[in-house]
């Protein structure tokens, strides 16, 4: 949506403790972070869609860790440009350790998030949101979608989920591409959760723009509605001329029974549907049933008519 770097801008400006921004730190890192060894260099990258994403970052691994780390702004063509941060050496290795995302024993990174992910607190939801959001994170209420976090990996995606759940907030997990995507559901619970994370005046926004898109729904059905209502109107009137006509020229003549029942109930409720008009006849038939009488009883007529000359 238009703003989207603004919803990151002010998600970058919530007040959190050390601890949880820490937890922030690992799970942006997690998301979308690149290992790659150079020139027998380990090389950490981190590629972010918004600027204010990756400064948070960089500002807040330097207070939390002393680690100096490079920001890098990449053109990407049309999409507009990604700022990738980058650390390497043993700075990179003092980050992965720091952070939990680097198992001692193994020496690779963890498959998920680090032990922080299990703690069923609030607090630590919230941070693993908000980092999530501001790492890998849509928001498209103009298209009635919700929140959505791009995980590379299906352990992180079922993470995510469970965090979800500690806020109260349902979500769905989606095929996206060669990972998954965690989306918010239904759409308009993403206005709590920006207010969780901190992002209470996009909320608002974001808000107004859910509503709006429900007027504007409401508008289209209740067109359509008047619209089928006047259609239905006019062939009823239809209807009822024809009954009327085939009733005068079969007046005096021998008609079935079911066939003038079914023309007396057209002309005695004009604005009957075809179902509620199989109700009340005697006994009750299907709508298909009463619009082949009808149909026979104007055919019929006409026979009659022709053979009057």
């Amino acid at each position: 949506m238009r703003g989207i770097n603004e919803i990151y801008g002010e998600l970058a400006q919530a007040s959190i403790s050390p601890s949880m921004r820490e937890i922030q730190i690992a799970v942006m890192l997690r998301l979308s972070m690149a290992l790659k060894v150079v020139e027998g260099r380990l090389v950490l990258e981190c590629p972010l869609r918004s600027r204010n994403s990756a400064e948070w970052l960089q500002k807040a691994i330097k207070e939390a860790y002393k680690i100096d780390s490079q920001l890098k702004r990449i053109p990407r063509g049309s999409a507009g440009f990604m700022y990738c941060l980058h650390v390497e050496g043993l700075s990179a290795k003092k980050l992965l350790v720091s952070t939990g995302l680097l198992d001692r024993r193994t020496r690779r990174v963890i498959p998920g998030f680090p032990a922080f992910a299990r703690t069923p607190i609030i607090p630590v939801a919230a941070a693993m949101w908000r980092g999530a959001f501001m790492a890998q994170g849509e928001l498209n209420p103009e298209k009635k979608k919700g929140m959505e976090v791009y995980c590379l990996l299906p352990k992180l995606a079922e993470e995510l989920k469970e965090a979800a759940s500690i806020l109260g907030i349902g979500v769905q997990i989606n095929a996206e591409g060669k990972g998954e995507g965690v989306e918010v559901v239904p759409a308009k619970q993403s206005v709590k959760l920006l207010n969780l994370l901190g992002a209470r005046e996009w909320a608002i926004k974001v808000c107004n723009v859910y509503d709006q898109k429900d007027a504007d729904v409401k508008h289209v059905v209740s067109q359509l509605y008047e619209a089928n209502k006047k259609r239905s109107s006019e062939a009823s009137q239809n209807a009822c001329e024809r009954i009327r006509r085939a009733f005068k020229i079969l007046e005096g003549k021998e008609v079935n029974p079911s066939l003038l029942q079914a023309g007396r109930l057209r002309l005695q409720y004009p604005e009957a549907t075809l179902s509620e008009l199989g109700q009340l006849a005697d006994p009750p038939i299907s709508k298909d049933a009463l619009a082949g009488r009808m149909r026979r009883l104007y055919r019929l007529a006409m026979d009659v008519k022709e053979a009057q000359g």
